[in-house]
């Protein structure tokens, strides 16, 4: 927190993974993509508990790999965080094999037919990432408990800092499969690129460019 009681955004720490994995659970509940890589179950508490397990093998691909995690801390608690790549595109099958030692969390988590459907919707995405280096917002999420606190507009404002500081880069870029997600981000400088349907998942492509 700031002196003005707003949530910050900082580096967390590999000790502090399993709760951004536990928050970034909850937080994907409902996520269009997840539902057709985890369909079942629907049951709140189990399917949180099974993404969990994914997130936990992506933030362990992600140590492996060199790549950094955002989070926001609230009572020493991590309640959101952001995955991100630092600048090119990097696919899903590159990550895997950087953290096969991980692979069988991702199992638990998805399935093994989840795991391989992960696989390919990731290398999809990572097709249609825009050709210039960029950093690419994998996922962002705030645990249910405390969305409405500004926790994930500081992850994307604390985004723009650090692409702003690398004359290299061409901005901030993702994906959201929600449709109300995308006047939130065009609210915060992101332009809306197209669109693509990875698994038939209708996706909206988005770049907040660098200034």
């Amino acid at each position: 927190m700031d002196a003005s009681g707003r949530p910050t955004a900082s580096i967390i720490f590999p000790n502090q993974y399993a709760e951004a994995a536990r928050a970034l659970g909850r937080a994907f509940i409902n996520d269009p993509p997840l539902k057709v890589l985890l369909p079942e179950p629907t049951e709140p508490i189990e399917r949180a508990r099974r993404l969990t397990k994914m997130f936990e093998a992506i933030l362990g691909i992600q140590r492996q790999s060199g790549e950094p995690v955002l989070g926001v801390i609230i009572e020493g608690r991590v309640t959101a965080a952001a995955i991100i790549e630092g600048a090119g595109n990097v696919s899903m099958v590159s990550l895997v094999l950087n953290g096969l030692l991980r692979l069988p969390s991702m199992v638990q988590g998805l399935g093994w037919n989840g795991t391989m459907r992960g696989i390919q919707f990731m290398n999809e995405l990572s097709k249609n990432h825009p050709p210039e280096a960029h950093i690419y917002l994998n996922f962002l999420g705030v645990d249910p408990d405390y969305q409405r606190h500004h926790c994930g507009s500081v992850l994307i404002e604390e985004l723009r800092r650090l692409a702003a500081e690398r004359a290299s880069l061409c901005g901030v870029y993702l994906e959201t499969a929600t449709e109300a997600n995308v006047a939130y981000y065009q609210g915060r400088g992101y332009e809306v690129l197209g669109e693509i349907r990875p698994l038939g998942c209708r996706m909206w492509r988005m770049l907040q460019r660098r200034k």
